[in-house]
């Protein structure tokens, strides 16, 4: 029963408690701060794209989402453009007397059908040339596909100016639950919008889990029997299948190949970690058993690794151990007589970082970040206003999403791992376990022409 008991703690922690910050409560081997050194930020303005055949609605639509992507990438100081400068031949010395350092620019005009092009180009101010210009399909603004589209365009502005992805074009999937019970599958675009209902229960969903290809969502849901089955949404034709029936299955999470499945198997005794091969539908196989609650695993980029959760300690820590089982290395800090509690570890896309949180010594959970490749380290906690929890790297690997508090203010948090920077995303203080989506649209397999 404690160990049943245990899961279900974790499963629906205590309500959020807002916090004022006390950086003095940090436990041993945590230390206070963002990832990298912040460096100073390229400043770049988006002047109003142009447009041609009645396209003049659809150009400003495109301009106030490339603006707001742009911001959100944390790459930039955004310039407010004044508006002399709004249209008109480019002035390189005129932009570099204002502080710009980049300057984009952009047109839209009529394409087959409903679609349009976007016509991006990209203005290095300094050296006074273009640095990239590129046109891509757009499909209509009625089309769902339309912000993607935009979205991904503004990835590419990120990788022409900075020689980095963007995280743009991609959603986050998250669980509100239900007053009087039940839950809802839900999911909103990496700004805050088009937020959507995937599906519903009556009973609970944990813990759901983007495929890598993007098209697929894997979750956790309750049965009226007490039992929890893995079910496996298919996004664009909306079939379900079921992964695994029997007993208590928790906490699924995709190889980056997409060919496995790793989750956590309710044993009689505790959680043990297996994984299941999806393409051929069987071969299940052990990766660890005991001692102790083994859950959440989470794959390294290159599939080789896997991050979860254990309590083989009396309390959850972090660990990371070959993706095939096997001995397990001690990730999160630990110091003989104190408390600890880690949980919730998520593998960057990018790297070798490991996002989870832990519970400070105020009691409140916080973001931390471990390096898989260097156990042992000094742990970075990132966050310390308020509660902060369940994290989820962006595919830019320098974003991230989590549920927390701000300002007496339930609901989901983006977070620059870089500068620190955090913004909204969606408020309410039924929402949990949200998980970031893979990059879901490609402008370069969508552009049409450069000069």
């Amino acid at each position: 029963m404690r160990r049943i008991l245990l899961f279900f703690l974790l499963v629906w922690a205590t309500p959020l408690i807002a916090q004022e910050p006390d950086t003095s409560r940090l436990p041993t081997g945590v230390r206070l701060g963002l990832l990298y050194p912040t460096l100073s930020r390229p400043v770049l303005a988006v002047r109003p794209f142009g447009a041609s055949g009645g396209l003049e609605d659809v150009a400003a639509r495109a301009t106030e989402i490339v603006r707001r992507d742009l911001d959100y990438s944390d790459r930039f100081e955004m310039f407010t453009v004044p508006p002399q400068f709004e249209s008109g031949p480019v002035d390189y010395d005129a932009w570099n007397g204002l502080g710009v350092v980049f300057l984009l620019t952009g047109d839209v005009e009529p394409a087959a059908g409903d679609s349009a092009f976007l016509r991006l180009v990209l203005h290095d101010v300094v050296y006074g040339n273009v640095k990239q210009v590129r046109a891509f399909t757009i499909p209509a603004p009625t089309s769902p596909d339309f912000r993607m589209a935009v979205h991904a365009a503004s990835d590419e502005v990120v990788r022409w100016a900075t020689g980095q992805p963007g995280m743009a074009a991609s959603r986050i999937v998250f669980v509100r639950r239900v007053p009087g019970g039940g839950a809802e599958l839900m999911m909103v675009d990496s700004d805050g919008e088009n937020v959507q209902r995937i599906a519903s229960t009556e009973t609970s969903i944990y813990s759901p889990t983007w495929a890598p290809d993007g098209r697929r969502i894997v979750y956790s849901i309750a049965d009226p029997d007490g039992g929890w089955y893995l079910e496996e949404r298919d996004l664009e034709t909306g079939r379900v299948r079921t992964l695994a029936g029997e007993g208590m299955n928790l906490t699924p999470a995709y190889s980056p190949d997409g060919r496995r499945l790793a989750f956590a198997i309710w044993s009689g005794q505790s959680h043990d970690l297996y994984d299941y091969d999806i393409v051929q539908g069987c071969c299940r196989r052990q990766l660890r058993r005991g001692p102790g609650e083994d859950i959440s695993p989470t794959y390294s980029p290159d599939g080789r690794q896997i991050a979860f959760m254990s309590d083989r300690l009396g309390q959850p820590h972090i660990y990371v151990m070959s993706a095939d089982g096997g001995e397990a290395t001690l990730l999160s800090p630990y110091t003989y007589g104190e408390p600890g509690y880690y949980t919730s570890p998520d593998w960057s896309p990018t790297g070798s970082l490991v996002a989870f949180h832990g519970r400070s010594r105020g009691g409140h959970p916080q973001i931390m970040v471990a390096d898989a490749s260097r156990p042992g380290d000094t742990v970075r906690q990132l966050t310390e206003e308020g509660s902060s929890e369940d994290p989820s790297w962006a595919p830019d690997g320098r974003h991230l999403v989590f549920v927390g508090v701000r300002g007496g203010r339930q609901g989901l948090y983006v977070m620059d791992a870089v500068s620190g920077r955090t913004r909204p995303l969606v408020l309410g203080g039924r929402l949990r376990l949200p998980d970031w989506s893979p990059t879901l649209y490609s402008a370069s397999a969508h552009s049409v022409r450069g000069e």
